[in-house]
């Protein structure tokens, strides 16, 4: 960023607030004026309402003079930053938008964003294998910390957003001693470590680190002495026994052992908060090849148009008919110039003429773009505009490359155009002339290639030399110089070095002749003819595999589903789609995934289509039955509770993934998600209606991965078209299932009405076949929903109906969930005494059924009930309940939630210990990265805030 006069300016926040101009500081003014910009800055690039810098300045006591001192100290702001600007121009940097400001910041240009670099390069340094250099990398980075951040701010905001930024600061030193440890230098980090442990005792990793540390020493007594002093820490200000972790180190101590683990071939996920800017930068580009034979004028138009805007800006549009080359084009390009675009490369394919997938609509290609960009799931906004409008601010003054593949029109391309300085790179079948007219998009046409450019493509993916020539100039004819045919023809001479040129051209000579005959498209016979001929010199697996890949309907496939498509071993269906990469048939778009160009797709649909009808049947059973089985499996291992739907189908696949524990079927159910949805549409078209179970069982194993994801839209939208299928199928469990779910999805979009109409269709359900089980679950929703309407009255009488059907069918956890549910109800009508009853009894019964979060929870509630009613001695007892339930059911969350309340418990006594459960608990949250984390963190700031005055 810079002035009139080409000086930088920049911001530092991690220490004294401040910005520098060519190396002196800019005067920020007072301290209020100072608070509006550390606002302003923390949320860079990101409109800032009016009404939330005041909330951040002056906190619930507002003086009635808000607004306009904000007007003023925003005047002050600007004149400090532009002192340069006329007066009545417009400010550039310090920008006027809606009802609040915005603060356009270079990227680079505050040292936190330098910090969060280095700590990204560290990671990738690490992947690599490198932890001497990722060691390195932290050190550079720990070295831009000046003293406290923020500092010279007050207020509740610059507490949260301080104490935010310290943790960060402390996983990252965390993670430099994790690679100084496994880099055999522990000896050097005693004495840091030993400092750290001091200042911050209830971080348990912290102590684990010494203790590895003092082992590494040669020191193994002063280590048991570390885990003695810890634990004594843990139990005197939190109540709790070390974690299993700590534990562990203890006896591998004990024990004479190596307490180092193996060196990791994977980053460690660092324990981050999002910032509001966060420092990404994307580098999404898929590989390209490094030569590009054939197309130096289009690459020297490219570059042209490129040093014709250096202010960006760019729209580019590279347009040809399908198999010419465009995205090898595109991409070839992108690489070149990537260098010209240090804030990042985005790519997304918009599968616009895929034959296997509905193009992608802007909505979700923004959220692509925005998750890339690191904003959470839960963060996202909910309509285009907004996502547009955000992806704009985001990428403001942020100088990408943004590549659009496969657009089929204008129109959906709109709203994913970012400002300058970023260039779009699109490729598209058509010219694009609404992009032409509205974004003064410039096009670069792409033709067949001329002979000798297309013999030099095979001589190259061949390896074949010039002393066939005349054979080689004759296929290049043959193949229409399409690059597409091309490449497929010169594989099929490459896998087999027998085989003449002259050979492989009579044999598509007569295939053209064929083709001809059959009149197909003049677009596909080239391709067609050159498929034919590598289909036939396949071997019959990979021949036959392929035309059953015409069956599947998603973006790409494993060796798990092929074998369980053609009924064959795993290492069969691998070595067969090896043999389909060499043939060129199939490309690898990651490890252990497999895609085709979308032509090669159309031919094998047609493939498919010459299947007997009883083998399309059952290898489309088979597929359905794949995704459905292992769907299920990884479904049972989230860490989330599921309802009593049996899935079982008909075909269970002999060899299928494993799952080691949830993280592994999450990573699974993440890559698979789109076949699973895309089965879940091709079984609802089938004709079998047999089918309709998989259209909506598969939703239904999806539906617990999309709640851990925050993915409202696709859980809402693949619940709806399930509901559809179980009601066409007549299932009466199907359809209680689906509708209990999407009135939960439709909830989360705060469509409360329509979620009660839902709830109520899935209670009516359950009543008319019966199910009593069912009826208290649902009853127990409608009650929820009922409550969050402020409708008590009705709330309280559907509770207490479902604790009646829960009752009548023995169904002890329904039982014990009405009981807890009616307790919060009325501690919210502030009747204590009913509300400890209900919850008493509630604890009973979670008790009896073995289920340890629910009483965790419950206990959590009851401290509050207690609290309330001035019993503050049975909240302590209540609220440590809690925490020993939730460490014995080994969950961080319920763990955090107790320390949570113990805290807010010792805060209303005014007594000592607040802050050290309010640490705790944020650390756990943090950890988790549970939207929670915030709420901690404000109360902790508030407590901190309150002790030093």
């Amino acid at each position: 960023m810079e002035d009139v006069g080409g000086e930088r300016l920049r911001f530092e926040v991690l220490g004294l607030l401040r910005a520098v101009r060519g190396g002196a500081e800019v005067d920020l003014g007072a301290a209020k004026q100072r608070a509006v910009l550390a606002v302003l800055l923390l949320a860079r690039n990101t409109p800032v309402s009016r009404d939330q810098i005041i909330e951040a300045v002056w906190g619930d006591t507002p003086p009635t003079s808000a607004v306009n001192l904000v007007q003023t100290y925003v005047a002050g702001l600007r004149r400090a930053l532009e002192p340069r600007r006329a007066r009545r121009a417009p400010a550039e940097l310090l920008t006027s938008v809606g009802d609040g400001y915005l603060l356009r910041v270079a990227a680079g240009a505050v040292d936190l964003d330098d910090f969060e670099r280095g700590v990204v390069a560290a990671g990738r340094l690490r992947s690599a294998g490198d932890l001497v250099a990722a060691a390195d990398a932290l050190d550079d980075a720990l070295r831009l910390w000046r003293g406290e951040p923020l500092g010279g701010i007050v207020g509740l905001f610059a507490e949260v957003e301080r104490d935010r930024l310290v943790e960060r600061r402390l996983a990252v030193q965390e993670e430099r001693a994790e690679l100084m440890l496994l880099i055999g230098r522990g000896a050097e980090l005693v004495g840091p470590l030993t400092a750290l442990v001091g200042e911050h005792p209830l971080r348990e990793r912290g102590h684990g680190l010494l203790m590895r540390a003092l082992c590494q020493a040669g020191r193994q007594a002063e280590a048991l002495a570390a885990y003695r002093d810890a634990r004594r820490v843990l139990i005197d200000e939190l109540g709790v026994e070390p974690g299993p972790e700590l534990r562990k180190l203890q006896q591998a101590v004990l024990a004479g052992e190596n307490p180092e683990p193996e060196p990791p071939t994977r980053p460690m996920t660092l324990p981050a908060t999002p910032e509001p800017a966060p420092a990404i930068t994307p580098a999404q580009l898929p590989r390209a090849s490094v030569t590009l034979i054939g197309r130096d004028d289009e690459l020297d138009r490219l570059d042209g148009l490129l040093a014709a805007h250096p202010d960006g800006g760019l729209v580019l549009v590279v347009t040809g008919p399908a198999g010419v080359g465009k995205t090898a084009l595109a991409l070839h390009w992108a690489h070149r110039v990537r260098e010209d675009f240090p804030d990042g490369q985005l790519y997304v394919d918009l599968h616009g003429y895929d034959p296997n997938q509905e193009p992608l609509g802007a909505g979700e290609v923004l959220n692509r773009l925005l998750r890339a960009l690191g904003v959470s799931s839960a963060d996202l906004p909910v309509t285009v505009e907004e996502r547009s409008a955000l992806f704009r601010t985001l990428t403001a003054d942020r100088r990408t490359i943004v590549m659009l593949d496969n657009a089929r029109g204008s129109t959906e391309l709109l709203p994913l155009l970012p400002g300058p300085p970023s260039c779009v790179l699109v490729t598209s079948r058509r010219r694009l002339v609404g992009l032409v007219a509205h974004a003064e998009a410039r096009l670069v046409e792409l033709d067949m290639l001329d002979v000798d450019a297309a013999v030099a493509v095979v001589g190259r993916v061949a390896g074949r030399d010039g002393t066939e020539s005349a054979a080689l100039r004759r296929l290049a004819v043959l193949c229409d110089g399409l690059p597409l045919a091309l490449r497929i023809a010169a594989a099929r001479l490459a896998v087999a070095p027998s085989l003449k040129v002259a050979e492989l051209v009579a044999e598509l000579d007569d295939e053209h002749g064929r083709l001809a005959a059959l009149g197909l498209e003049d677009e596909d016979s080239t391709v067609r003819a050159a498929l034919d001929a590598s289909r036939r010199a396949l071997s019959p697996l990979p021949a036959r595999l392929l035309a059953l890949l015409g069956l599947h309907p998603g973006p790409d496939v494993t060796a798990h589903v092929a074998a369980a498509m053609a009924r064959v071993r795993l290492g069969e269906a691998q070595r067969a789609l090896d043999s389909l990469v060499t043939a060129n048939l199939l490309s690898p778009t990651e490890t252990g995934r497999y895609g085709a160009h979308d032509l090669v797709r159309v031919y094998t649909r047609t493939l498919a289509a010459e299947l007997a009808p009883g083998e399309r049947h059952l290898a489309t059973s088979r597929m359905l039955d794949y995704y459905l089985h292992c769907a299920d499996l990884a479904d049972g291992l989230l860490p989330v509770g599921r309802g009593s739907v049996r899935v079982a189908p008909e075909h269970v696949p002999a060899e299928v993934p494993g799952f080691a524990g949830s993280a592994e079927a999450i990573a699974w159910l993440d890559a698979e998600q789109g076949n699973i949805i895309a089965a879940a549409e091709l079984a609802a078209e089938g004709g079998d209606r047999a089918w309709l179970v998989h259209a909506w069982q598969l939703p239904y194993t999806l539906s617990r991965f999309f709640w851990l994801r925050a993915d409202r839209a696709t859980w809402l939208h693949t619940t709806e078209a399930a509901l559809k299928a179980a009601t066409t199928l007549g299932d009466p469990e199907g359809r209680f299932v689906m509708l209990f779910n999407l009135g939960a999805a439709l909830a989360h979009f705060q469509r409360m009405d329509e979620s009660l109409a839902r709830h109520r269709e899935a209670l009516e359900v359950a009543r008319a076949c019966g199910d009593v089980n069912a009826q208290a679950r649902a009853l127990t929703t409608v009650a929820d929903i009922l409550q969050h309407l402020g409708r008590a009255d009705e709330s309280e009488a559907s509770y207490r109906e479902a604790l009646a059907v829960s009752r009548a069918a023995g169904a002890r956890w329904a039982e014990a969930s009405a009981h807890h549910n009616l307790g919060l109800l009325q501690l919210a009508s502030r009747r204590y005494d009913d509300a400890k009853s209900w919850l008493r009894a509630a604890v009973d019964m979670y008790r009896e059924v073995g289920e340890q979060c629910g009483e965790s929870t419950c206990h959590t509630d009851l401290a509050m009930v207690l609290l309330e009613s001035g019993e503050q001695a049975d909240a302590v007892a209540s609220a440590r309940t809690a925490l020993q339930v939730a460490s014995a059911a080994a969950s961080p969350y319920h763990q955090a939630m107790a320390h949570d309340r113990l805290a807010t418990v010792f805060d209303r006594q005014g007594t000592p210990g607040a802050i050290a459960h309010w640490q705790r608990a944020l650390a756990l949250l943090t950890e988790l990265r549970a939207p929670e984390a915030d709420q901690v963190r404000a109360r902790l700031a508030r407590a901190r805030a309150a002790a030093s005055t």
